[in-house]
């Protein structure tokens, strides 16, 4: 932050507007009108890079849910290379905790230190705190008053996040090509995943606004997923954008809690 301005992406001058969203609450649809999200989990990977560049091609912001020692460690420097990159090309920044566990299993004080490890990784490298999370699996916001449930959004409440979900999961990270139910080409996989996504449309009220969850840690996802999604969301005339722009929070500074100088002193491995 300085003079009151995001940087680099964005310009913004005077106070920032109060957020629409509101921590501990779950929010699996877009609101905005018109709007649809594309995000990404579990990254950043080998292949985010090249889904940058796409990105930068097709003009469009995305969030990405990172975690900080799940596909690779967040302080190696080719890991951190790409989470600066995205965070100054304008796409939106969010938590997937630390390690990626089953948040329903961990005691309070381990969900909140899952999340206090990534946030000190992501304000050490970019100078930033997530306003936004998501759980990993989506795990404690599916039961309706769960005691588990209740226990990991009153934390994540506690911690200042707002828990975004999805209404439409491709299932990338559900097809396991090393499983011989699922040794199909990758065209074939991929037919199977643009497929969940028409359904999800098709069966959705008309102009119903969507979140849509992929994963940047499948080159199979970065190279054919993610570019006939575009296509496909921009030929049904919604405007794609980052996860807290279509749930009203337009002012990127409403995606962060913390919003400071990045540490000129960074660690390059992580602990377990």
């Amino acid at each position: 932050m300085v003079n009151g301005t995001l940087l680099p992406y964005y310009t913004l001058t005077g106070p920032a507007p109060a957020p629409v969203t509101t921590a501990g609450t779950v929010y699996t649809n877009c609101v905005v009108p018109g709007t649809y999200s594309i995000s990404y989990d579990d990254g950043p990977s080998a292949y985010t890079h090249e889904l940058l560049d796409l990105l930068d091609k097709e003009q469009i912001k995305v969030t990405f849910f990172v975690n900080g020692n799940n596909d690779g460690c967040i302080y190696d420097p080719t890991v951190r290379s790409v989470i600066k990159r995205a965070y100054e090309s304008g796409h939106q920044i969010a938590s997937h905790t630390w390690s990626h566990p089953q948040l329903t299993t961990l005691t309070v004080d381990q969900i909140t230190l899952q999340m206090k490890r990534v946030e000190q990784a992501l304000l050490d490298i970019l100078g930033i705190v997530p306003r936004y999370m998501r759980p990993p699996y989506g795990d404690g916001t599916f039961g309706n008053g769960n005691a588990n449930d209740v226990k990991v959004q009153s934390t994540l409440k506690s911690l200042g996040y707002v828990i975004a979900t999805w209404d439409i999961a491709t299932t990338d990270a559900d097809i396991d090509d090393n499983n011989p139910v699922h040794k199909l080409t990758d065209d074939a996989l991929a037919k199977v995943e643009r497929g969940v996504v028409t359904s999800a449309v098709s069966a959705a009220p008309a102009g119903a606004n969507h979140m849509q969850l992929m994963h940047d840690t499948y080159q199979r996802t970065v190279r054919q997923l993610s570019p006939w999604s575009i296509t496909y969301i921009k030929g049904l005339n919604y405007k794609i954008v980052p996860v807290a722009a279509c749930l009203g929070d337009t002012d990127p500074r409403n995606w962060y809690q913390t919003l400071t100088t990045p540490s000129a002193n960074l660690p390059t491995t992580c602990t377990k």
